[in-house]
């Protein structure tokens, strides 16, 4: 008798491009995966999604797949490894964090995790972080936190770039420093929605890339690390013409409020209220020439002119903002940048003038050492004009429930803190790193320190993940992950067009020997006394998260996620930003000691205007793939045929001055490292730029690793805000044909 085929349709949300949870239908006949499309979703325009997360199937099946738990037995990278029991594992890896807990400290003891912390997948780790009073190594990415300091500082949130982008129907929509073409199809629908009613599209990169060729009406190159340069020559064109937004600057920002000469500090009136909760920040009435406290009826602040009350001199914000930009003359700033004047005269004053505008900001521009100052200065040039959306909706990344931290919250490392700190052992030694799906050594800088300096000095590295990467071969302990087709869950966006939350439903029982994330962290709770922690299902730990006190969260539940996906929401079109004034503050009073209390324009670290450009002239970019995300899916057999090899993208006339012709093996070195790849010559990049894409595992490089070349340099004046980033995008190189 012929077995009946048992077929079925799962709604999931594809999590392999973790910021844009772009929804999935997933047909599975007899628990294989057949077929993945995307899914209906509430507006046709967020319908979609990528080659990349149409491919997620390969994941699965994969033949290089993690099957089962695995202990070293070799010394570390030497690949090793001998099968052991999950039971075994567990005990053995309580026994070490015993070990060290009790010769250091707890906080020794420390995640890094890649995901969401208010999800099962990455909550769970955090979840057991927090009872063992351990430690995490900062969820945002190595290259990604330039922009959160300039947003929370600027805007009062961690993720501000919707304030710039979610303009409906602009007349003017310059996409800065990103390919959205490449690795945004959402924003990019948008883009060309706008552009076919009509929307003029600028486009300012280094590199003429594919949404240069699709979308762009004008294509600005830009001489790498300088885009604040040219944002401020913007704002002092506007303040010239006197097309600043007055009315917007009076009421929306920093700009009114008067800061002291002195120190720098912002004017507040003496007292405070009784509560002590809201301090009062002062203006200068332009009517009475008085000094009276800010959004006092009747007052018109002065945005211009100065005062002494008390003998204490002060000026608005904005007059100081006035004055800094003076020094950033089109003359100059082209000199800085390599635009000509023409160009960025013509550009500051369409943005003022063909409202609304829009800009989309990529990770480019803030994979620099002083990234933060460029998004600043976005933001500024965005609030003069009024081309700033102060209404977006609250997003999912905001909610906090106790699930994630029953004990108080775990110790927060900053992860660009983390290699200095595992060199010195101060505040407090670093000895065992547990990496969940983070494959740390390819993504992250000065690769050789981490490989030769810093994991010699760990007792005890833990990977969790669906494959053997370059961080799993250096663990003690590799365990096999379930996929996120194979357990349950939610997901939300959080950079695109449109965010939504979706139920990430298990689609088929997971393979093998693996375990979802969120067991594994319960298997090893069991182990540490702990159990009772982790002793509710998925679907109950779920429910308490989705159970958040906040508003975000009302009538969301478990249950009406399997009806679909929740978009983002509007709380309060009337809350004000959670800046300290409740202002956009382009003028950041705790900057001061810094000298960066504006955004001013400071020359890249690696620039090749330095001493250090006589040895290493060319500026090195390592731009986001189309075929990966990071070194997610480099081992995907239907998209290493798109793209099977790294490449050296250089202008065809720095290769003609190196001998070097297209399809030559070259290398490119600095003071740190070398790697060695196939050299493509290409018109589309600026000369004195070369790019490679990032992601490449290191095998399918010819010899040594892009990230061999990059520096792990720490920006302080970002730890004052936030956090520091690497960067990337801020490395100077030398390229010679082999």
């Amino acid at each position: 008798m012929n077995k009946v085929s048992e077929k079925k349709v799962v709604r999931t949300v594809c999590t392999v491009l973790d910021v844009f949870a772009c929804g999935l239908s997933v047909e599975v006949e007899n628990g294989v995966i057949t077929k993945i499309s995307p899914a209906h979703m509430p507006d046709p325009a967020d319908r979609g999604a990528c080659r990349k997360g149409l491919a997620a199937a390969e994941l699965i099946y994969h033949k290089d797949r993690l099957r089962y738990p695995l202990k070293r037995v070799g010394k570390r990278g030497e690949g090793k490894w001998e099968r052991i029991a999950w039971d075994e594992a567990m005990d053995d890896i309580a026994g070490k964090f015993r070990q060290i807990t009790q010769r250091y400290e707890s906080r020794s003891i420390a995640w890094v995790i890649k995901g969401y912390p208010e999800t099962l997948k990455a909550g769970g780790y955090l979840r057991l972080a927090s009872l063992l009073k351990g430690s995490r190594v900062s969820l945002i990415g190595l290259g990604d936190s330039a922009a959160p300091c300039a947003d929370i500082a600027t805007l009062g949130c961690m993720f501000g770039d919707a304030h710039l982008s979610r303009v409906e129907d602009p007349k003017l929509t310059i996409v800065w420093g990103q390919n959205p073409d490449v690795t945004d199809w959402r924003r990019m629908r948008r883009i060309m929605e706008s552009k076919k009613k009509g929307c003029k599209v600028v486009v300012i990169d280094p590199r003429r890339t594919n949404t240069v060729s699709r979308a762009a009406d004008e294509y600005i190159p830009i001489r790498p690390g300088t885009d604040t340069a040219l944002a401020l020559a913007m704002i002092n064109i506007i303040l010239e013409q006197g097309l600043q937004n007055e009315r917007f600057i009076t009421e929306n920002t920093i700009g009114p409020l008067l800061v002291r000469i002195d120190n720098g500090m912002l004017l507040r009136e003496q007292d405070i209220k009784e509560d002590g909760s809201l301090q009062k920040f002062m203006v200068l009435d332009a009517n009475t020439g008085e000094v009276q406290v800010a959004d006092t009826p009747g007052v018109k602040p002065a945005l211009t002119g100065s005062c002494f009350p008390e003998g204490i001199e002060c000026r608005p914000a904005f007059q100081l903002l006035a004055d800094m930009v003076k020094e950033y003359t089109p003359e100059r700033v082209s000199g800085i940048t390599e635009i000509p004047v023409d160009i960025i005269r013509n550009l500051a004053i369409e943005y003022a003038i063909k409202k609304p505008a829009s800009i989309h900001r990529g990770w480019g521009l803030q994979r620099t050492f002083y990234g933060d100052l460029t998004c600043r200065a976005l933001s500024t040039l965005a609030s003069i004009t009024g081309n700033l959306n102060l209404h977006i909706p609250t997003s999912f990344i905001e909610i906090s429930s106790s699930f994630t931290n029953p004990a108080g919250r775990c110790t927060n490392i900053p992860v660009m803190s983390v290699f200095d700190q595992i060199a010195s052992q101060k505040p407090f030694p670093i000895k065992a790193l547990w990496f969940a799906s983070n494959n740390f050594v390819s993504q992250s800088p000065n690769r050789k320190r981490i490989i030769e300096k810093l994991f010699p000095q760990l007792e005890l590295i833990v990977v969790s993940d669906l494959f053997m990467t370059e961080t799993a071969r250096y663990a003690d302990y590799v365990f096999p992950v379930s996929s996120s087709f194979e357990c349950t869950d939610f997901h939300y966006g959080l950079l695109s067009w449109t965010n939504h939350m979706h139920l990430q439903q298990k689609v088929i029982e997971p393979l093998y020997e693996t375990k979802p994330d969120f067991m594994i962290a319960a298997e090893l709770a069991k182990k540490m006394d702990l159990g009772e922690y982790f002793n509710k299902s998925e679907e109950q730990y779920l429910d308490e998260i989705l159970a958040a006190p906040h508003p975000l969260m009302e009538g969301i539940s478990l249950e009406r996620l399997k009806a679909g996906p929740v978009p983002e929401r509007i709380i309060d079109k009337a809350q004000k930003l959670r800046t300290p004034t409740g202002r956009v503050e382009f003028y950041l009073e705790r900057l001061k000691t810094a000298g960066q209390q504006l955004p001013c324009y400071i020359e890249p670290v690696e620039s090749v205007r330095s001493k250090k450009a006589k040895e290493y002239p060319l500026s090195l970019l390592t731009s986001h793939p189309r075929y990966r995300v990071h070194t997610m899916m480099g081992n995907y057999p239907v998209l290493m045929k798109k793209d099977p090899e790294p490449m050296l993208q250089i202008n065809p006339s720095d290769a003609k001055y190196r001998s070097v012709k297209d399809g030559d093996i070259v290398r490119i070195f600095n003071n740190l490292g070398q790697v060695k790849v196939k050299a493509r010559l290409s018109v589309d990049i600026k000369p004195g730029v070369v790019n490679i894409d990032e992601g490449w595992w290191p095998e399918q490089y010819i010899e040594g690793h892009i990230n061999e070349l990059t520096h792990d340099m720490i920006n302080q004046a970002q730890a004052m805000i936030f956090e520091p980033n690497a960067a990337y995008c801020d490395v100077l190189v030398e390229v010679e044909k082999i």
